[in-house]
């Protein structure tokens, strides 16, 4: 599902990384559900090259007279399918853009109602795995990671989520009642919990060398001042709440569907059930997942009285007093 916006588009400027105002949360809100959009996936990487390129030569003042929707158009799609740090192009299946629609038959994994620990465990270790790779790819790029730690954190992230939803499963089997809501409640509340939980444990492990190294920190025309460690923890802190509100509309198909499946087609083609429950899965993650993301700013800031003793009293390039440094909070 793709939500469309108007069709106006400000003048082009370097200086805006989107055409809504970040600074704002129906901003943000609006900037997501641009550059999640799946329609970005079916585009090839000669002509994201070529877009990258547009930009590129508008900031080398070779663009003169190339419409703004053109060089918007292109920025988005830079910012869908490029990493903000290193410019280099995301494989597709990471992509936020790719979320709703690798998600649909994950999701219909983790909420199906089996209280068999292999399922559950199998469930968890596909999505686990999936969001290792998701938060690999869109980490902030100034922390590096081995190899060596990589997989650690993978095996340590994949043990704890499938520990946590298989303990939660057989809490639920406690639960008698097979009243549709309770039912829908079970199905739901259980994968919920989990997700958030193992979803920050995995994030925390993944992204641990920003914890333990930090993030790389700028001025606001661009002035490098290091890394800090305070910023570091700032950004794992608002990605695993935004990790936790994106889970929401993830696991809101079970109360949706305990009210369609009383409607007769429904209840005699489980085929048909199936299939409306797929695209409810879909649309409750597209439209869901984007206002999660816009919760906090992507390229977040934090003022330097916060920081550590050696981010106090710097100077832009221009010899400007700091009071705020910028970094790139990942997703």
């Amino acid at each position: 599902m793709v939500i469309m916006f108007d069709s106006e588009y400000p003048s082009f400027s370097l200086d805006r990384p989107s055409r809504f105002d970040l600074s704002t949360y129906i901003g943000r809100a609006k900037h997501f559900y641009e550059i999640t959009d799946p329609r970005t996936l079916l585009k090839s990487s000669p002509q994201i090259q070529q877009a990258k390129d547009l930009i590129q030569s508008f900031k080398d003042g070779n663009s003169v007279g190339v419409p703004s929707i053109e060089l918007w158009q292109a920025r988005a799609l830079c910012n869908s399918a490029l990493h903000p740090d290193t410019g280099v192009e995301i494989d597709r299946p990471w992509r936020f853009s790719a979320f709703g629609p690798v998600n649909v038959p994950i999701a219909a994994l983790l909420l199906f109602p089996s209280t068999n620990p292999l399922f559950i465990l199998g469930s968890q270790f596909i999505n686990q795995t999936y969001n290792v790779l998701v938060n690999y790819n869109n980490r902030n790029a100034s922390s590096e990671m081995s190899l060596k730690t990589l997989a650690t954190a993978y095996g340590a992230a994949v043990t704890a989520s499938g520990g946590i939803a298989v303990g939660l499963g057989r809490l639920a089997t406690k639960i008698k009642s097979n009243a549709p809501l309770m039912v829908a409640m079970k199905r739901a509340v259980v994968p919920y919990v989990a997700l958030v939980c193992a979803g920050i444990v995995n994030l925390a492990l993944i992204r641990q060398t920003e914890l333990t190294e930090g993030v790389s920190v700028f001025a606001e025309d661009g002035t490098p001042f290091g890394k800090s460690k305070v910023a570091g923890r700032d950004a794992i802190e608002k990605c695993a709440i935004t990790r936790a509100l994106w889970c929401i509309p993830i696991c809101m198909p079970p109360f949706i569907m305990a009210s369609l499946e009383k409607i007769p087609i429904m209840k005699a083609n489980k085929k048909i059930a199936l299939a409306v429950e797929l695209v409810v899965i879909f649309a409750c993650i597209q439209i869901g997942v984007p206002p999660a993301l816009a919760a906090f700013p992507q390229r977040d800031s934090l003022p330097v009285n916060v920081l550590e003793e050696e981010f106090q009293n710097r100077t832009d390039g221009n010899g400007n007093r700091v009071d705020r440094v910028f970094f790139n909070k990942g997703l």
